[in-house]
């Protein structure tokens, strides 16, 4: 409908020129010099407007640039109720790293859906986190990010080197034609560049004699705060789960200045973790029932969450959180095919010729699999642990006292956002939902 109102609009422009020129001309020789003019000009709008509908109808990733939202909303939408972490941040590394090579569809799927717009912006993709990454690596996050691809001579050096200085995500050659020894040698290495917080990231079946690249995602997140919470306030208390039931959390308080909102049937608290510009920002429902009309609601609006940021005030807070850890495993491929890339994952055609020698024997190279593995803690204080000094006062906890301020009580289901918080942007390294205490288990997807 859309194109059809391009053209109306278009050929009435069209017209009027062509009616104003034709109007100041007086020989029949500069009437038809014109009107032949307007008769080119027509004929090569239609065949670009014609051009135009063939490719939206055959590429349907034109219609995707908010990669964030569209990956995590699909995963929560396959797994309804359960407590999940994603992070197409960290996904979107080693995606940024094929677009440098892809031609073609391949390279235009990748640039529209990660949404860029020019060469700038894909060589910033890593590189304007890459302090804050680092400084979050150097105590509360653990990361295995890495493309994996066969054991082959005829792989390009120039796609191995400098890949984890540019894109934060490291490629390395594994001989895929003994796929158990691959699939074991996989694991080991994230279960040990892990500290074995993360296992197992490969399943039998993931790697076969024609698989022939990987991309392998693990990561684990425990934040030190800025300021911890004190574990003598810690108490047992009521959750009240989305389908009626209650049960009981280990709920950590405070009460101090936070950024603060109360909007729409929603409160948005947001909290500074240790790491530079590390955030923690949860959105509570008024009601255990809340939270699925909330994600309907960012749904249709992507910017809601960042709306609301920008003009949450600092205020003095009584919070109320729960102690939590999820753990999460997806298989992205089938999402970012649903997506729209799915041209990376052809056999005989994935655009990604250039991660070959020019006179390689091999002719094509695709994407066989995408995996993600995340374990996320919340508690008290992190991984940072402080040297007791014998001077300070082990006493009863001091708990500052402010008349009549507002309480975030998080004793049912929220949605929560660990953000790198930029003066101009927001990355959100990690996304996902708790619904309350589980049996502790690794939800797969």
């Amino acid at each position: 409908m859309g194109h059809v109102l391009f053209y109306i609009l278009l050929h009435g422009a069209i017209y009027q020129i062509r009616s104003s020129l034709t109007q100041n001309v007086n020989s029949l020789f500069s009437y038809f010099f014109t009107n032949s003019l307007m008769y080119k000009f027509n004929h090569y709008c239609l065949r670009f407007l014609m051009l135009t509908i063939l490719i939206s109808k055959s590429n349907s990733v034109l219609k995707f640039n908010n990669f964030q939202e569209k990956l995590v909303l699909q995963l929560l939408k396959v797994k309804p109720k359960a407590n999940l972490v994603a992070s197409p941040q960290l996904l979107r590394f080693p995606l940024c790293k094929l677009t440098s090579v892809a031609k073609g569809p391949a390279r235009q799927e990748l640039m529209t859906s990660l949404g860029y717009k020019e060469e700038s912006m894909l060589n910033s993709c890593f590189s304007r986190l890459k302090e804050s990454i680092k400084t979050m690596a150097e105590s509360d996050l653990t990361i295995v990010n890495r493309i994996y691809v066969n054991y082959s001579n005829d792989i390009n050096s120039s796609f191995i080197a400098n890949s984890t200085e540019k894109f934060g995500v490291q490629v390395e050659k594994v001989g895929f034609n003994f796929p158990k020894a691959a699939i074991s040698y996989i694991n080991r290495w994230v279960g040990t560049g892990t500290y074995k917080r993360i296992t197992d990231i490969l399943d039998a079946g993931d790697i076969n004699k024609d698989t022939m690249m990987i991309i392998v995602n693990a990561v684990h997140f425990k934040g030190t705060w800025e300021s911890p919470f004190d574990y003598r306030l810690t108490k047992l208390t009521k959750f009240r789960h989305i389908d009626g039931r209650i049960s009981r959390v280990p709920m950590m308080t405070r009460t101090e200045s936070f950024a603060y909102i109360a909007a729409d049937d929603y409160k948005f608290l947001s909290m500074k973790f240790a790491s530079w510009r590390a955030i923690l920002t949860i959105v509570l429902p008024k009601t255990p029932q809340g939270l699925p009309e909330f994600l309907e609601r960012i749904d249709k609006n992507p910017n809601y969450i960042t709306s609301i940021v920008k003009r949450m005030p600092t205020t003095p807070v009584r919070i109320f959180i729960p102690r939590f850890k999820i753990k999460t495993y997806v298989d992205w491929t089938g999402f970012l095919q649903e997506l729209g890339i799915t041209t990376i994952f052809s056999r005989t055609s994935s655009g990604l010729s250039a991660i070959l020698k020019n006179d390689s024997e091999t002719k094509n190279i695709a994407l066989s699999r995408v995996k993600q593995k995340l374990f996320i803690q919340v508690d008290e204080m992190g991984v940072a642990r402080f040297t007791r000094n014998p001077n300070r006062n082990l006493g009863p906890p001091k708990v500052p006292l402010f008349i009549d301020v507002p309480e975030f009580v998080a004793d049912r289901p929220f949605y929560f956002q660990i953000t790198l918080d930029f003066e101009n942007a927001r990355y959100e390294m990690f996304t996902g939902v708790y619904y309350g205490p589980e049996p502790e288990k690794v939800n797969k997807i």
